[in-house]
């Protein structure tokens, strides 16, 4: 499920931290540091899914850069379901003591 703020204000990196953490964020007039890491910007889609509402074209009103800047779609989803960790075994064979975990 997605979210369409239309009243949204600019927040800092640590208040979308804060308030929508478990969350996909689209956000609009982005500011960055030099190493491209975000400073502030204003969510406008809080989304379940990693651009959720794409196929609804809910993201299209934000091309103007002009009105809008730079856009980030800013990743705080929980990745507890994936894999923590990785065991490759030696070509031949599945002995334990041979095998090299990740």
């Amino acid at each position: 499920m997605y979210t369409v703020l239309n009243n949204a204000e600019m927040l800092t990196r640590e208040e979308i931290k804060e308030l929508y953490d478990g969350k996909w964020i689209y956000l609009t007039n982005c500011e960055f540091t030099p190493g491209s890491k975000l400073i502030r910007g204003i969510p406008r889609v809080v989304a379940d899914k990693q651009a959720e509402g794409v196929n609804d074209g809910i993201y299209d009103v934000y091309r103007d850069s002009e009105r809008f800047g730079e856009t980030y779609g800013h990743n705080l989803l929980d990745f507890d379901y994936l894999l923590k960790s990785i065991t490759f075994l030696p070509k031949g064979g599945s002995n334990e003591a041979d095998s090299v975990r990740v």
